[in-house]
């Protein structure tokens, strides 16, 4: 077709110049390519400043070789002492006393202020995803109430826990932390996606076990996130955040088959407390219900990608007969996940996921060391409690 034609076929009368012509279809196809290019480009730049600064705050994670430092030491003094120079600053001279619970006290805070921190620098079409991040601090905080009103403690004590971020408000929260009874607390549940705990009651009150009430909430955690994530159309962000909730879900069910299995709980007894949803076949998971023996589980994980973590682990876990191994390697992997999509998602949720994994890690390894030296164990025995970042 020549040019005239190609003209006349587009409706350009015939007295406009052919160069005239030749321009505009230049121009069409110029912004043909460049639209999506410049698209792109808004996108980007539109991370660039806040991943920028998620970056930073990423490079001042306590690093191995500072955290092997500090499980050396012979105090909670030194521990503090060790975190002058780090982000937790700040919090620890807040604290009246060296203990491990003033130490966790100041790690809460900080996380929530971090939580935070993170919220306000995501671009607008990210908050969402992040919600889901947030919903796990939710749970962490209905989890310390439960576990605080059934042992007694008083409203005072509870609130001193509890890290205020997450998507439920600080008010409810506080409600939440003057329940006198578990019924209570549940009930004050109402009108929150926390309200469905109330159908676990009866069982707990047969059983008197905290885990089904703290599994229920894992389920609605997940399912919900889950639900909601394979519902709609997926770009990189959300298809990476897929990933992350998927890796999310297995691990959670992991641990919870590799506990009952320790324990030789049937599988009628514990699949209603495993959550539906993430990367794991169906079909593996049901028959891993029917396994007898933890050996048999790692076994059935041949072919997956939680086998080798797993499978690291097995030597402590026949020396010591704990479970805590496994699931510490299972909980590493996690966090690689997460880490990895901070590489592969460099201009978009990527990196508040890696940080925030990362963050997640550093405040339970720095509260797990604190507590094993007041309570007198050896470096050794500390060094097993530690999550280290998985394979």
């Amino acid at each position: 077709m020549t040019l005239e034609e190609l003209a006349a076929s587009l409706g350009f009368p015939s007295f406009v110049p052919l160069f005239a012509v030749a321009l505009a279809l230049a121009l069409v196809v110029g912004l043909i390519i460049l639209v999506p290019i410049l698209l792109r480009v808004i996108e980007i730049a539109n991370y660039a400043y806040s991943n920028s600064r998620i970056q930073v705050m990423s490079s001042r994670i306590i690093p191995e070789e500072k955290l092997k430092e500090m499980i050396e030491a012979s105090s909670l003094a030194e521990v503090v002492a060790a975190l002058e120079p780090t982000d937790y600053s700040p919090y620890l001279h807040e604290m009246m006393e060296e203990r491990s619970e003033a130490i966790e006290r100041a790690l809460n805070r900080h996380t929530a202020d971090s939580y935070r921190e993170v919220a306000t620098m995501v671009p607008m079409d990210l908050k969402a995803v992040l919600a889901v991040l947030l919903r796990k601090w939710d749970i962490y905080n209905i989890k310390l109430i439960l576990r605080g009103v059934y042992a007694e403690r008083s409203p005072d004590e509870i609130r001193a826990d509890l890290v205020p971020v997450g998507e439920l408000a600080p008010s409810k929260i506080g409600e939440l932390a003057e329940a006198r009874s578990l019924e209570e607390l549940v009930s004050n549940l109402d009108g929150t996606p926390y309200s469905r705990l109330a159908e676990s009651l009866q069982l707990f009150d047969q059983t008197r076990n905290l885990t089904v009430l703290e599994a229920r909430l894992d389920n609605i955690l997940y399912e919900d996130a889950w639900k909601d994530m394979t519902s709609k159309p997926l770009d990189e962000n959300l298809l990476a955040l897929k990933n992350y909730l998927a890796t999310n879900i297995d691990v959670v069910n992991l641990k919870f088959l590799f506990r009952a299995k320790k324990d030789g709980l049937t599988a009628g007894s514990i699949e209603g407390y495993l959550v539906k949803g993430g990367g794991l076949q169906e079909s593996l998971i049901k028959s891993i219900l029917e396994m007898d023996t933890v050996d048999n589980v790692v076994a059935a994980l041949e072919g997956t990608k939680y086998y080798q973590p797993v499978l690291g682990a097995v030597p402590e876990y026949e020396s010591t007969g704990s479970v805590l191994p496994i699931e510490l390697a299972l909980d590493g992997y996690l966090v690689r996940v997460g880490k990895n999509i901070s590489i592969t998602q460099p201009f978009g949720i990527g990196p508040a996921i890696g940080y925030l994994s990362m963050k997640e890690m550093e405040i339970r390894n720095v509260r797990t060391l604190a507590r094993g030296i007041e309570a007198g164990l050896s470096p050794d025995e500390i060094r097993n409690l530690i999550m280290k970042v998985g394979t």
